[in-house]
């Protein structure tokens, strides 16, 4: 099992970041570095190519550190592809009823639990020569499917969603889900935080991770507070441009 599974799985707290712009594998290093513990290579609003995803898994399986990968739809290359390049699990958008959980299962999985093709020796067996029925067991277990809940439809339907055995977590995309709620961008209004307790109380009932994404990290704590484990704060963007933002401003201010 992977560290990052596992220790989700023993009640930890998991931090992580979103990139959807760097393609310097190189990345991966500096993230280990600054202390996270995973980040989500954003393929559904980012704009990397096979390639570079691969090469991005590769470099931060060396760097140590875990990487989740966010596909663009429910589809069978989609949802192979990141997997048999190493990635550690997925993310995946718009996951509204339990039909579409359980065609994620049937390709992310190996058999029994789903009927994902099989090609052994790649990247993510290191090109090892593994037992085949070891293997798929192994892989089974290690990887990390978490579906995204991001509007009432899913919130709705979400006690069955997670009853998809292979469902590890749920992830929520609280400005997505302010969007669909009617209330764009409010995401401590009343309405966006009912839902958002409503997705920890259901995954606690059935022992499944909540997590959630925060640009603000006052309101990230209030939520970890709240019963999320597997986190993300801000992007790469986001990261840097503060960080540019505030030195710039700090110079000027101290050179005045």
């Amino acid at each position: 099992m992977t560290a990052l599974k596992s220790k989700l799985l023993k009640g930890g707290l998991a931090i992580g970041t979103m990139i959807s712009e760097i393609r310097n594998p190189n990345l991966a290093y500096m993230l280990a570095q600054c202390g996270f513990d995973f980040f989500i290579i954003d393929n559904e609003h980012g704009s990397y190519s096979p390639e570079t995803l691969s090469d991005m898994i590769a470099a931060a399986r060396g760097a140590g550190i875990s990487t989740i990968v966010r596909i663009p739809e429910i589809r069978r290359e989609a949802i192979l592809k990141p997997l048999d390049c190493g990635a550690e699990g997925l993310l995946v958008p718009q996951v509204n009823t339990a039909d579409q959980a359980k065609e994620i299962i049937v390709h992310a999985k190996y058999p029994p639990l789903g009927n994902r093709g099989v090609a052994l020796r790649r990247a993510h067996s290191l090109y090892a020569r593994p037992k085949a029925g070891e293997y798929l067991n192994q892989a089974n277990e290690a990887t990390f499917i978490a579906v995204q809940a991001e509007n009432p439809q899913a919130i709705e339907n979400l006690e069955a969603i997670v009853s998809n055995p292979g469902v590890d977590a749920v992830f929520v995309g609280p400005f997505d889900l302010s969007v669909s709620l009617g209330i764009p961008g409010q995401i401590t209004h009343s309405k966006e935080m009912e839902s958002i307790i409503q997705v920890i109380q259901v995954c606690q009932k059935h022992d499944i991770i909540p997590g959630i994404h925060m640009t603000e990290l006052e309101m990230l704590k209030d939520w970890i507070d709240k019963g999320m484990r597997f986190v993300t704060y801000g992007s790469d963007v986001q990261l840097l441009a503060d960080a540019a933002l505030n030195s710039v401003s700090e110079l000027k201010r101290l050179v005045k």
